[in-house]
């Protein structure tokens, strides 16, 4: 998996969470009717900020190690400084979960808890945690998520809260930079989450 080159220095960003669904409206009644097709995914817009000849030219190389849309590599989500729950270890697992699921029960270290807000990552997939129940006896702790399970979890799989990471590839298979006529360059890419 090709990792972006160090440091990546992002100047701008927008995060969007896609949801796959529809909403219909009678033209008579003006009632409504949504319906939820359960596709759930993350998307991204990085604007870099500007880098001299050599700098560029190791995101140039690195872009093209992507071949395209075919290659995928991890990124953290920007701008996140948490977890905003207290959590001195990872978490696990705590009980199996199906693809798809909107809960997970966590193990959290003795004292910890996730709160609204965080991220974790399971097998490499980002979730954001919506709602965080509190800790019972034995340290379980249910949460709802966003997006929902990628795949089925057991019991005991590590859960990544202390760094969280998503796995990304670029959206389109052409990428460009712009170099003004002070030799800046700058440059936008677009990202969707490798499913």
């Amino acid at each position: 998996m090709a990792h972006p080159p160090d440091p990546l220095l992002i100047a701008a960003f927008t995060l969007r969470q896609k949801t796959s669904g529809a909403l219909v409206q009678s033209p008579y009644s003006l009632a409504q009717t949504a319906y939820d097709f359960m596709g759930e995914m993350w998307a991204a817009d990085l604007t870099l900020t500007h880098v001299d000849m050599r700098g560029n030219a190791r995101i140039e190389a690195w872009l093209a190690s992507l071949r395209g849309t075919f290659g995928t590599f991890e990124m953290a989500p920007p701008d996140y400084e948490g977890p905003y729950g207290v959590m001195s270890a990872n978490p696990t697992v705590a009980a199996s979960a199906n693809a798809r699921a909107r809960t997970l029960a966590i193990t959290v270290p003795s004292g910890s808890a996730a709160g609204p807000g965080d991220y974790l990552t399971i097998a490499g997939h980002l979730h954001l945690v919506i709602e965080a129940g509190t800790p019972d006896l034995a340290q379980a702790q249910t949460l709802s998520l966003w997006p929902r399970l990628r795949a089925p979890v057991s019991s005991g799989m590590s859960v990544e809260m202390q760094e969280p990471y998503g796995t990304w590839r670029r959206a389109s298979a052409e990428v460009s930079f712009d170099c003004s006529q002070d030799r800046i360059r700058s440059r936008t890419l677009s990202l969707i989450e490798a499913l």
